[in-house]
């Protein structure tokens, strides 16, 4: 039933995507200085996976807009020296999707306010090998591995409103407010550490209609 409203909507919608900035600020600054970064490099908070620029697109009607993003962020490495090969490597993929509800129709040249509400989750991937490592040993990394995939998988959602302008030519200019919630955990030999984040976030909104 889901799928068939989402094409029914997508058939009577046009194609619309863009990028929204938040600019990075004095919380990011004290994030990083009070050693709060996963280790990973490519957790939700570790600014790899979402930079203060990103990129969605999607679909929208006269009041209804469903957008999606897709982001990627992967560090990996491999060290040969004579006989032996060491490779390690640490990915996370984040899907999203958010739905907007426009006030009023949507029509070029007037001012929009719209409510929006979405939801995300970063998908993690990390392995540790060496060639020479003994059965014992690649246990100790494979469990290194499980940790670090711990501390990257996470999942989270935001809502908030927004406003927007369009013109004529499809360029739209606009800003948005939200409260963006972030929930993960750590895996740490035997002791499980589950953490929340809630926060307030203001962006600036460049996008195009199809």
């Amino acid at each position: 039933m889901l799928a068939l409203l989402l094409l029914s909507f997508t058939a009577h919608a046009g194609g619309i995507f863009g990028v929204d900035w938040v600019p990075t600020g004095r919380g990011d600054l004290a994030w990083v200085a009070e050693g709060q970064l996963s280790g990973t490099q490519v957790a939700e908070t570790d600014g790899l996976l979402q930079p203060p620029l990103t990129a969605w697109g999607g679909w929208a009607g006269a009041r209804n807009a469903v957008v999606v993003g897709l982001a990627v962020a992967r560090v990996s490495s491999s060290v040969q020296t004579n006989d032996q090969v060491e490779q390690s490597a640490r990915t996370a993929v984040r899907p999203a999707v958010d739905y907007r509800r426009y006030f009023q129709d949507r029509k070029a040249g007037t001012a929009l306010g719209y409510a929006h509400l979405g939801g995300y989750g970063v998908v993690p991937s990390a392995r540790e090998y060496s060639d020479t490592a003994s059965k014992s040993e690649q246990k100790v990394l494979d469990e290194q591995a499980d940790q670090d995939r711990s501390r990257i998988g996470g999942y989270g959602g935001r809502i908030g409103v927004g406003a927007e302008i369009q013109w004529s030519s499809g360029l739209l200019l606009g800003a948005r407010y939200s409260v963006v919630y972030h929930r993960s955990r750590a895996l740490d030999e035997e002791t499980l550490t589950v953490s929340s984040l809630l926060r307030a976030e203001a962006a600036l909104v460049l996008g195009f209609v199809l």
